[in-house]
C-alpha cells in the first residue's frame, strides 16, 4: 500500500513544473487549505519524490504530515544549493515540529510554542445538491453526511433547499468543522461545535441547544398498553400469527395525539391496514408511524413542518382494528423498534460553565462573516 502510494507520488512529481534554483527563493510558506497534501508543497519547491520517501520513511513523526487540516501551515527552507534545509509544520491546534534535514539524515524537535488559532472558510453555493456543490468544493462525504444530519431537524432538503442558497463551514484545525451555517433567502442556521468532558464533539445553536429534540414516550394520553411490539403475535382480524412492530395504546375514540418530536409530515394516507396513518420523519435517522388515527388534524398534509407537542390527529379504529386504540411505530433507518426499550436521542445543551466562551466564539464567527 505505502509502495504503491509513493509511486503515485513518484509519478505526480514528474509533471510538476519546479521552480527554478536560480530564482533566488529559499524559503517557501504555505498554508493548508480544503483538499491540500503535504506532497503538493513539497513538489512545488523542486524537491524530489526520492527524498519524500526518505523523509516518510525516517521517523513515525514524519507521518503527521499526512494528516494536515485547513488552517495549518508549512515553511520549506532550501539551502543555497536548493537542497532541502529545513521543514516547518505548524498546526493550528498544536506546537511546531522543525524537521531538519543535514544531506544525510534526518532531525526532529518539537517546540512548546501555544498556537494562535486562525480560522478558515470553506463555502458552497447550492446550484444542484447540497451532495454535488459541496463535493465539488471539495468538502468530505462524512462532513456532508454530518451536515445533513444536524440541518434535517430544521429543515427538509428536498423541499426547502433553493439555487443560490449557501452553507459556510468554519474550520479550525480539525477533520471536522468548528461551525456550519446554512444562509437561505428565508432563514438562517448557524450551528458552533462544542466537545464535552468526553471530548465528544456536537453541534448548538448560538443559544447552546442542539437542532434534535428529546423524544416524549407517548404520543396520546393512554390507558393502557393494549399490545406491545414482538415478533410473534396472534392478529385479532387476521386470525394469523405474525409479527407486531408497534405498540398499540388503548384510548377513546377522538383523543388527541400529538408529535413526541418536531419533523415533517412525510407521508398520510389511508390504507386498508392502517386505516388513516400518518408518517412523521425526524431529522434523517427517525421515523413514527401513527395508525387506525379516527381523522387527521385540519390542515395536515405531506411536507409540512410538525412542532413537539403539535396536535396531528386523532385516536380511532380504523382499517384492521377490532377496538379504538393507537398504533405507534418507530423506525431508525428503516428499522423497526420498540418503543418501550428503544433509547431515543435527548436535545443536548453547552454547559453554563462553558457558554461565555462558546458565545464568543460564535460571534466571531459571525462577525467574520458579516452576519447579524
Amino acid at each position: 500500500m505505502f509502495k504503491s502510494f509513493l509511486l503515485s507520488l513518484l509519478l505526480f512529481c514528474v509533471f510538476l513544473s519546479a521552480p527554478s534554483a536560480a530564482s533566488g527563493t529559499h524559503d517557501y510558506s504555505f498554508k493548508v487549505s480544503r483538499g491540500d497534501a503535504f506532497y503538493k508543497f513539497f513538489f512545488s519547491t523542486g524537491l524530489s519524490g526520492k527524498l519524500l520517501s526518505k523523509l516518510m520513511s525516517s521517523d513515525e513523526r514524519a507521518q503527521k504530515l499526512n494528516n494536515i487540516y485547513p488552517g495549518d501551515k508549512f515553511r520549506i527552507i532550501l539551502n543555497d544549493s536548493h537542497e532541502l534545509a529545513q521543514i516547518i509544520y505548524s498546526p493550528v491546534n498544536d506546537s511546531p515540529l522543525f524537521i531538519t534535514y543535514d544531506g544525510r539524515s534526518f532531525s526532529y524537535l518539537k517546540k512548546g510554542i501555544q498556537p494562535t488559532a486562525e480560522l478558515s472558510y470553506t463555502t458552497v453555493t447550492i446550484n444542484k445538491s447540497l451532495n454535488y456543490d459541496a463535493k465539488k468544493a471539495g468538502v468530505d462525504a462524512a462532513v456532508i453526511k454530518m451536515m445533513v444530519d444536524n440541518f434535517s431537524w430544521e429543515m427538509d432538503f428536498s423541499r426547502d433547499l433553493r439555487k443560490g442558497d449557501k452553507f459556510v463551514l468554519s474550520w479550525d484545525g480539525e477533520k471536522t468543522p468548528g461551525a456550519m451555517i446554512y444562509i437561505g433567502n428565508r432563514k438562517t442556521i448557524a450551528l458552533f461545535s462544542y466537545k464535552n468532558a468526553l471530548d465528544q464533539k456536537k453541534y448548538f445553536t448560538s443559544k447552546g441547544a442542539t437542532l434534535n429534540d428529546s423524544f416524549a414516550f407517548a404520543p396520546a394520553k393512554y390507558n393502557r398498553i393494549s399490545s406491545s411490539f414482538t415478533k410473534r403475535r396472534f392478529h385479532p382480524t387476521l386470525k394469523i400469527y405474525r409479527s407486531h412492530r408497534g405498540t398499540d395504546f388503548a384510548a377513546p375514540t377522538g383523543t388527541p395525539i400529538y408529535a413526541p418530536a418536531k419533523g415533517v409530515v412525510k407521508y398520510k394516507a389511508t390504507l386498508s391496514g392502517y386505516g388513516n396513518v400518518i408518517y412523521l420523519q425526524h431529522g434523517t435517522d427517525y421515523v413514527t408511524v401513527y395508525a387506525h388515527l379516527s381523522k387527521f388534524a385540519k390542515g395536515l398534509k405531506s411536507g409540512k413542518k410538525i412542532k413537539k407537542s403539535e396536535l396531528i390527529g386523532y385516536v380511532g379504529t380504523t382499517g384492521q382494528s377490532t377496538g379504538p386504540h393507537l398504533h405507534y411505530e418507530i423506525r431508525i433507518n428503516g428499522v423497526h423498534q420498540d418503543a418501550e426499550k428503544i433509547k431515543l436521542p435527548k436535545q443536548s445543551f453547552v454547559p453554563s460553565s462553558a457558554m461565555p466562551k462558546f458565545q464568543k466564539r460564535a460571534r466571531k464567527i459571525l462577525q467574520d462573516l458579516d452576519i447579524g
